[in-house]
């Protein structure tokens, strides 16, 4: 999903369109990182999906899918009470005749292993386990869930110089590919920066779709293989902001072609919004954007950043109209992917999530990129603080 450079929008209000180059010209020879990677079937678990059991085949028994479209069936028993029978259509063949019965009790789990095939023509058979909840709900209903949890990683080892790292990529959602899905779902790439062979915390744990600083170095996941035996990393210009440092270069076209560097910005404050179209958070907090823009003025300018798919923009298109956004918009239609969300949006304390207000004082300098706290009173007390300072 990595492009040298944000396409070209093809509807926009009156405003600009930001460009950052992710791959500037001459830089085809870029270092690229070949990290080989290898199963571990000793990763303990680290999400639950549950399976929906939705298809009733009679009064007693119900078939679903758990991720990846694996066939799943419960039987329900009467001694003991309130277990199941259950099925798995381990081989992937969608015939569940052929697959062991699997007693579950209240509260317990089963391992299962599951053949997955890939488009390389490659299969292996790979761990999960399956667990039965029967728990009273807070009005005291009995609720009973099915979860699937996987039970595997990808680990290798990245090196860059002197330095080297455990790096591991997990198949997040659970459904037997290493891939962007993976990477939409939350922090599914870790890296071992303090060497003591674990993946701990907030500064170990990344989305895919970040930047990744290691070594003095930056790099973005540019591949994964689906069957989770490579990935590959490329050197990138872009850098994370830091707080009270100047923000990276970057350029912005305007829709009349005219072009503005970090410099040309100076001499104003101004507020980057990202949001996006299925963020309801984002387009509630229009209103109190707009009213933010309405105190100070030529003070402040105001860019909304939007960071929906493709498929998405006409859905946003609709809300800038609908609410009567008069400021300048951005609508790369590359989500996730488009160079200057990565850079925002994977400063530390935020991993790509939104709303996101970054504040940039007069001076290029980043004063505040928060979620704006409650009624944005949080980022209207940086702004009037950057205002007093300059």
């Amino acid at each position: 999903m990595k492009k040298s450079i944000v396409n070209a929008v093809k509807w926009m209000i009156p405003g600009i369109l930001f460009f950052m180059s992710a791959t500037p010209t001459g830089s085809q020879n870029l270092r690229k990182l070949s990290v080989v990677l290898t199963i571990n079937e000793n990763e303990s678990g680290f999400a639950n999906f549950p399976i929906d059991l939705d298809q009733k085949v009679s009064n007693t028994s119900r078939q679903g899918k758990a991720q990846g479209g694996v066939l799943v069936s419960a039987d329900r028993l009467t001694d003991p009470p309130d277990a199941y029978h259950l099925r798995v259509d381990s081989a992937g063949d969608g015939d569940l005749a052929n697959d062991p019965t699997l007693l579950l009790l209240p509260n317990t789990s089963v391992v299962v292993r599951v053949v997955r095939r890939w488009a390389n023509g490659e299969k292996r058979d790979l761990p999960y386990t399956i667990h039965y909840s029967r728990e009273p709900d807070r009005n005291n209903n009995i609720r009973e869930r099915f979860y699937w949890s996987p039970h595997y990683r990808a680990d290798g080892r990245v090196k860059v110089g002197k330095c080297e790292s455990l790096l591991v990529a997990l198949d997040l959602n659970g459904d037997g590919l290493f891939d962007q899905a993976d990477f939409a779902q939350g922090t599914s790439i870790g890296l071992d920066r303090n060497g003591d062979g674990r993946i701990m915390g907030k500064a170990e744990w990344l989305s895919g779709n970040e930047i990744v600083e290691y070594c003095g170095s930056s790099f973005l996941i540019t591949a994964i293989s689906a069957n989770g035996t490579n990935v590959t990393l490329a050197d990138t210009p872009l850098r994370v902001p830091k707080l009270g440092a100047e923000i990276p270069e970057f350029s912005l076209k305007t829709t009349t072609g005219q072009t503005l560097n970090l410099r040309g910005l100076k001499g104003k404050m101004h507020l980057l919004d990202f949001w996006a179209s299925w963020c309801k958070p984002c387009v509630e907090k229009f209103s109190l954007v707009k009213q933010l823009g309405a105190e100070y003025g030529e003070e402040l300018a105001i860019i909304a950043v939007n960071v929906d798919e493709e498929p998405r923009l006409a859905m946003a298109r609709d809300i800038v109209r609908n609410y009567g956004l008069r400021w300048p918009q951005v609508m790369s239609g590359q989500g996730e992917a488009d160079p200057l969300w990565k850079s925002f949006g994977g400063m530390e304390g935020n991993r790509l999530a939104i709303p996101l207000y970054v504040l940039v004082d007069s001076k290029g300098v980043l004063r505040y990129a928060g979620n704006g706290g409650e009624g944005l009173a949080e980022l209207r007390s940086k702004v009037e603080e950057a205002k007093k300072a300059h």
